[in-house]
């Protein structure tokens, strides 16, 4: 008998400490600052990365035509208009010590590409070889898009349609066609 009443002693005075234990913890996590969410940047990435143009294209470096610009915002302004996605593309001659996908991601957190409710944007960003660096590309999709636009899909498209027509030095006609390659995607199931 006497063991048990000490046992439920122990138990209560164990219980007692872990609640006290909760609150403080409770407490701290109030007074701490929040977590990024995933539509937050850090500032001194957000810093670095150029402010939301009025179009859905920005060519930092001028390798597109002004035809090639104007295409591929009408091809971004289709996918919103069709309710696919909303799309960004964005030509860098720095990246910020970033790789290509962590730069795309953190532009359209910044720019806020995509519809809040289906978080449904497609960032396209390339930054064209140089003497001094190789050339990059990425496509970062919002989490609405990962059923139908996986990595593994973009990175294909990438290979296959982006990089041989990069190698050409065809910078338009490479995102013309990776956009004509999504819209297939992302339409063929809806027919």
């Amino acid at each position: 008998m006497k063991n048990k009443s000490i046992l439920k002693v122990a138990m209560a005075a164990l219980l007692l400490v872990a609640i006290t234990a909760c609150r403080d913890t409770s407490k701290n996590a109030k007074q701490s600052p929040q977590v990024s969410s995933s539509k937050t940047v850090a500032p001194k990435v957000a810093d670095a990365l150029p402010e939301a143009p009025s179009s859905p294209v920005l060519d930092m470096v001028g390798v597109l035509s002004p035809e090639d610009v104007r295409e591929i915002a009408e091809k971004s302004v289709e996918f919103d208009s069709l309710k696919l996605a909303q799309v960004a593309v964005v030509v860098v001659d720095d990246l910020k010590g970033m790789k290509a996908l962590d730069y795309a991601t953190a532009l359209a957190n910044k720019w806020g590409v995509g519809h809040k409710e289906t978080n449904n944007g497609i960032t396209i960003v390339v930054k064209p070889k140089t003497p001094e660096a190789k050339g990059e590309v990425a496509i970062a999709t919002g989490k609405g898009m990962g059923g139908f636009l996986p990595d593994m899909m973009c990175e294909s498209i990438i290979n296959k349609e982006m990089i041989p027509r990069f190698k050409e030095n065809k910078y338009g006609e490479a995102v013309k066609v990776a956009l004509d390659k999504i819209k297939e995607i992302l339409t063929r199931d809806k027919d």
